[in-house]
């Protein structure tokens, strides 16, 4: 977008970082709110504080184009008020993407090599997995690494298939290497050179404080978000970072502006290992004395025992009041909430009966389950709690306590003795649940 709010083209000539979205995108960018709808702007968006939370399953469970994300925002729910709280949200960067190609006629991927990767010579980057692994079988001088993930009951790791990727829609997505980034990095720690292909002032925009990030584990002083980028303070340090994570792979990048310093870090698996060594990295060129280093195992070994405990205990975590009196059975027989169910935003959800009933084992738990047939190897576990309340445990391939995560949900029984659908809580930033009605 920085080359479109830059540009001598008069026909991008109405475009700046104020730029409302529906002046891009006026068919296809509408919210719950008239409104927010009215005033979010390409900044609010890019520094994710237009109110809308991830709400991530609209595009993971199913296969919508960029510009149906956008189209889907309207059935999506908003959790704040626009620019008052930092919640991230890809599809709002779905949204920039769809709105830059609908305004040069061009595919974001096409974009991105000639204004950025071509000139900076990263030409081992690609905007699909599927270009990125016909390179790598022409050229036979790179591997397209395959990611992984810890199965905890295994105890070993298991592969993350590449086609369990989702194409990329603008947040993220992109195939690269550690040296073809650290062009990338090269780039904001000299914003004076000419022959970038991001101007000084776009960079100034990414890299300022638009929105103030709340205090988290890391020791890291005036948090803030960017365009698409983090800064904060550590040891008087003004650091530039931001990290991902999908389908088994993890990287980061981080920059020191004023000490001319930068780090790029990828790993193929889900794991706080990357963390301990940049933390460890970035003390020793700080020349950190030890016993004021930042001690990141510490806090990841905290986290996993913290994310793991809640876990366990799921039930009360979700329904405090639950167990206070005895648990009251369904409704009705188990066999009736299998089902395929639908919502026009977040798609399908089939819920088959768990093995261990199909099996009619003495003693097993009232549980349903999903597998997900699109991306991200998405799957859930749903238990029952009393009466139509259920909690459900999803996982995105085995379980990992960094990507797990617990929500709620309640059938509906009509008068006519028939599950109508259930209500789910998709997005767990959200107390209001999600209305999935049985089409099956």
């Amino acid at each position: 977008m920085s080359k479109l709010v830059d540009s001598n083209n008069t026909a991008y000539s109405h475009i700046d970082w104020s730029t409302k979205m529906v002046e891009l995108i006026r068919d296809d960018f509408l919210l719950e709110d008239e409104w927010t709808t009215n005033h979010v702007t390409l900044t609010d968006a890019l520094s994710h504080r237009s109110g809308m939370p991830r709400n991530d399953m609209s595009w993971t469970n199913g296969d919508p184009s960029v510009k149906e994300q956008v189209r889907q925002l309207r059935f999506l729910p908003l959790h704040s008020e626009i620019r008052t709280k930092f919640e991230y949200c890809n599809l709002m960067f779905a949204a920039v993407s769809h709105a830059i190609e609908t305004v040069t006629g061009i595919a974001i991927g096409i974009l991105l090599k000639q204004w950025f990767w071509g000139p900076l010579g990263m030409h081992a980057t690609f905007y699909s997995i599927e270009d990125a692994l016909a390179y790598a079988e022409e050229t036979k001088d790179i591997t397209v690494a395959t990611g992984y993930q810890y199965d905890n009951a295994a105890k070993s790791h298991v592969i993350s298939p590449h086609s369990a990727i989702p194409p990329a829609n603008g947040a993220g997505g992109v195939i690269s290497n550690v040296l073809d980034y650290t062009h990338w990095v090269r780039t904001f720690l000299h914003p004076e050179k000419t022959s970038n292909p991001i101007s000084p002032a776009a960079i100034t925009e990414m890299t300022k404080p638009h929105i103030v990030l709340e205090p988290g584990r890391l020791p890291v002083q005036f948090a803030a978000y960017g365009l698409g980028l983090e800064t904060s303070f550590y040891r008087g340090h003004r650091i530039v970072a931001h990290e991902g994570g999908i389908n088994g792979y993890m990287t980061a990048m981080l920059w020191l502006p004023d000490s001319d310093w930068g780090l790029v870090m990828m790993q193929n698996t889900y794991s706080l290992a990357m963390e301990i060594i940049q933390w460890k990295i970035l003390d020793d060129f700080l020349r950190t004395t030890e016993d004021q280093r930042f001690d990141m195992a510490a806090v990841a070994r905290e986290w996993e025992a913290t994310t793991l405990a809640r876990l366990a205990n799921a039930p009360k975590e979700l329904y405090p009041d639950a167990g206070k009196i005895g648990a009251v059975a369904p409704a009705l027989p188990l066999t009736q909430y299998a089902g395929t169910y639908s919502h026009p935003a977040y798609h399908n959800v089939t819920l088959l009966i768990s093995p261990e009933h199909s099996a009619g084992l003495p003693g097993a738990p009232l549980s349903l389950y999903s597998e997900s047939a699109y991306y991200l190897n998405i799957s859930s576990v749903w238990h029952h709690v009393s009466g139509e309340e259920w909690y459900v445990h999803e996982k995105s391939g085995p379980s990992c306590f960094l990507v797990d995560e617990l929500k709620k949900a309640r059938f509906r029984v009509g008068v006519d003795g028939a599950v109508k659908g259930v209500e789910l809580q998709v997005e767990t930033a959200i107390d209001e649940l999600a209305w999935f009605e049985k089409v099956t």
